[in-house]
């Protein structure tokens, strides 16, 4: 009697391009990088990956079989590819998970797809027209040819169920998981060359994020200019790629006069954002919109006080381990900023209730979620038959 062979799970990470879809990347990734120690016996993954994808996370290829997608220079080749090229080399797998949010219109495996945020529908003014009018359609229609839709938050879910009617027994919720700090206390001067004057930021905010509209980087610009007089000595850090605002941010900052204490450095090691959360006053996240936010979760591993708007997913990640303030409110935002600076026991205590709220969101646990959705896709499947 021959043994069952495995059940083969695709991955299309096709959409997938190093450096550009900020969380997106990291959630999607670190997700990949630990669910293989959580897979049943009978699944085995299929990653379909550009070639870059593949030599900045050239661990993917030593777990699983790859497949390398073909080089496309912009979205338009890439929904072909994937419309074309992957329904074809897909047909041997049993299901497929489209992790970048959209379906496949033509596909030849049964679906899953995450969906990172409902954004394109509640926030379309953030969007090019061409791209909103794709993704108004692509997302519902992703929604209903699924057998499941992975989300990252409740919040994302909530706005599937009320947006677009996806039934609750078909939503799961795999958050944004995270490597548990150590504890070593990493220095500023470890990590940067200090003989650099633009290195000694002294107290500063940080915000990682690529500066798109709906981030609203010039808030926290504004905000700095609120707090001065009272915390003049205080600067802003950004990094992540600079992104379509920061021109705006950056001239805002030269209009307010605190341009000599706003330090945009675009996308920086691993190592080098490490310390940089472990040695500023505060992350502050004053985003519009966020499917989870996971600087936010960051900045709780790493024991910096995060003070965060009430945009989307953000309030239930932090919880109570953070300060809140309303969107857009920038003198609610200065105010939050004002008490960490003036209390330290406040962000004492903030980074003590940050480690624990961290705690909760180990990958190793949401891989393990993560790994139980593809176990129930093919339940699901055989159901199905």
């Amino acid at each position: 009697m021959s043994a069952r062979r495995p059940s083969v799970l695709g991955v299309n990470l096709a959409w997938l391009v190093p450096g550009v879809v900020g969380g997106s990347e990291e959630y999607t990734i670190r997700l990949l990088q630990a669910v293989g120690g959580y897979l049943s016996p009978g699944i085995r993954l299929r990653l379909f990956a550009r070639a870059d994808l593949l030599a900045t996370y050239p661990d993917l290829g030593g777990q699983f079989e790859t497949v390398e997608v073909p080089a496309t220079t912009s979205k338009v080749a890439r929904i072909a590819v994937e419309n074309s090229w992957l329904a074809v080399r897909t047909r041997q797998s049993d299901a497929v998970h489209h992790a970048g949010g959209t379906v496949p219109f033509l596909r030849t495996a049964p679906a899953i797809v995450t969906i990172h945020d409902l954004q394109p529908l509640d926030l379309p003014e953030n969007f090019h027209p061409a791209k909103r009018r794709w993704l108004q359609r692509a997302i519902p229609a992703a929604a209903k040819a699924a057998r499941l839709v992975i989300c990252p938050s409740h919040f994302t879910a909530s706005r599937l169920h009320e947006r677009l009617g996806v039934p609750g027994d078909k939503l799961r919720v795999v958050p944004h998981g995270h490597n548990p700090a150590s504890g070593q206390t990493l220095d500023l001067r470890d990590v940067l060359d200090l003989s650099n004057p633009e290195a000694r930021y002294g107290r500063y905010l940080l915000y990682p994020a690529i500066a798109y509209a709906h981030k609203r980087h010039i808030d926290l610009v504004r905000a700095l200019d609120v707090l001065d007089g009272q915390f003049d000595d205080v600067a802003v850090v950004f990094t992540g790629r600079a992104g379509p605002e920061m021109p705006a941010v950056l001239a805002e900052a030269e209009r307010l006069g605190v341009a000599e204490r706003v330090h945009a450095l675009g996308r920086v090691p691993a190592a080098e954002l490490e310390a940089l959360y472990r040695s500023a006053v505060a992350m502050v996240f004053p985003s519009g919109y966020e499917g989870f936010g996971n600087p936010a979760l960051e900045a709780m591993n790493f024991g910096c006080p995060a003070i965060v708007s009430d945009g989307g997913a953000l309030p239930e990640v932090v919880e109570d381990a953070g300060l809140t303030f309303p969107v857009g409110n920038v003198g609610a935002m200065a105010a939050a900023i004002g008490k960490v600076l003036a209390d330290p026991l406040l962000a004492d205590d903030l980074r003590r209730r940050g480690f624990d709220r961290a705690a909760r969101f180990d990958v190793g646990i949401a891989a393990w979620r993560l790994a139980e959705v593809y176990r129930e896709v093919f339940e699901v499947r055989r159901r199905a038959r």
